[in-house]
This record gives C-alpha cells, sequence and structure tokens, in this order.
C-alpha cells in the first residue's frame, strides 16, 4: 500500500545534523502536559512551534455547538504549530495532550536563526506543509463526495500508513483511536461509525478489540474507496 503522506511524519530531529540538534535543544524550552492539557487554543499568539519529544497531540477545532472536528494527531519526533509562526497571526485550532506528552517549545527567533545556519531545513518545512495541506484538502474532498463506509475505509488506511505496524499482508494499527475519534476524523457520529465497523468485521476485512485494529484485508478494504477525477 503506497504511503501517500509519509512527509506528514518526518522525524525532524533525526533530519539535523548533530551540531544543529545540539543549538536547538539549548535554545527550546521543555514543557510537560498531564493527559487532556491544551497547550495551545484558538486565539492564542501563533509565536511559536512545537516538537514532540513523547507523547501524542490532538490537533482539533471546534464548531459553535462545541463539536470536535479533530484534524490529526501528532507523535513524538513531529512538529506542529508551524501554519502561523511566520505570518504572526493568532491560532485557527487547538492542540490537545491525549497522553503524558513532552514538548520542545522553539520560539520564531530560535527558528529563525536555525534556519539562516543551515537553510536545508527550510525545504524540510516546506515539505511537511505541503504534505499537511495536501492531506486536508483530500479530507475536504472525501467530506463532500464520498459515503461514510468509504470515508472510514480511507482513514484505516491512512492510520495503517502512519501508525500501523505490516505483517503478512496485515496492518495492525497498534496506537488506540477511539469511535469517538474516528468520528470526528470523517464528520460522522459514533454510533454510525461503530456500526460501519461492525459491517467491517462481519465481512471480514478488520479485527478490533480494545487496545488495536487489525486490517485483515487491506486490498478489499482500499477497493471500498471510489477512484476520485
Amino acid at each position: 500500500m503506497e504511503k501517500k503522506w509519509h512527509l506528514d511524519r518526518i522525524d525532524v530531529l533525526k533530519e539535523l545534523s548533530e551540531e544543529d540538534r545540539a543549538f536547538l535543544m539549548k535554545k527550546a524550552i521543555k514543557k510537560d502536559f498531564e493527559k487532556g492539557c491544551c497547550i495551545f487554543m484558538r486565539g492564542d499568539q501563533g509565536n511559536t512551534i512545537f516538537l514532540i519529544h513523547k507523547g501524542v497531540v490532538k490537533i482539533y477545532d471546534l464548531s459553535e455547538s462545541g463539536k470536535e472536528s479533530i484534524f490529526w494527531f501528532r507523535y513524538p519526533g513531529e512538529v506542529f504549530g508551524l501554519a502561523e509562526v511566520y505570518g504572526g497571526g493568532v491560532r485557527m485550532c487547538y492542540a490537545e495532550a491525549v497522553e503524558p506528552t513532552s514538548v520542545f517549545v522553539i520560539r520564531r527567533h530560535v527558528l529563525e536563526e536555525l534556519l539562516q545556519r543551515n537553510p536545508r531545513i527550510a525545504l524540510l518545512i516546506i515539505k511537511i506543509l505541503s504534505a499537511r495541506l495536501r492531506r486536508l484538502g483530500e479530507a475536504f474532498k472525501t467530506l463532500s463526495v464520498y459515503d461514510l463506509r468509504s470515508r472510514l475505509a480511507l482513514l484505516l488506511l491512512n492510520l495503517g500508513n502512519i501508525c500501523g505496524v505490516e505483517n503478512s499482508d496485515k496492518i495492525t494499527i497498534e496506537k488506540k483511536f477511539t469511535h469517538q475519534d474516528m468520528a470526528d476524523m470523517i464528520g460522522a457520529t459514533r454510533q454510525r461509525v461503530t456500526e460501519a465497523l461492525n459491517n467491517f468485521s462481519r465481512d471480514g476485512l478488520i479485527k478490533c478489540d480494545s487496545k488495536k485494529i487489525i486490517l485483515l484485508d487491506p486490498k478489499k478494504l482500499s477497493s471500498i474507496i471510489p477512484t476520485l477525477e
């Protein structure tokens, strides 16, 4: 299965030279967040970026009625908060720790100094932002074109690409995503997602338990998704 958005999950620290990594770690501020703590919220000043040391961060927005729309999850080595740091604007979404999480807070002037030391990092950031913009565009397209069954199949395959472990043509998604999380990522209700997952299980496409989801037949799951022109 093609890993379409692998650039979205670049481990930035691994891409830096030892010298640049040491510079960044010296200048960054490490912060710890308990599960459920807000790292930033809509309206906050966007003058910093964040690099995840450990844990998982949920990026989402809230509708006027308070309903969550989850854009994605971020994992160790990934950066988030990039979109506003150069425009000097305010945050347009929320970031929340979904488990005990440590991040390095990097102020804009530190990032700019790092880019002056090594301009190649600017290309890395452009690749990350481009991949995320492409994925967001695809997500909006599927909401208007695909039915729920197709959107859920695509989400499972994308989660398999990003945080799954492949073995004997099966993919195990070891990160725990609740049915509500998945519903919030594809614009559906938890009840309908649960029904669709149960149908996938009965069809022999997936196997679920409380800790993981196994994609038993990724190729057949992929065949559910119509091709967009």
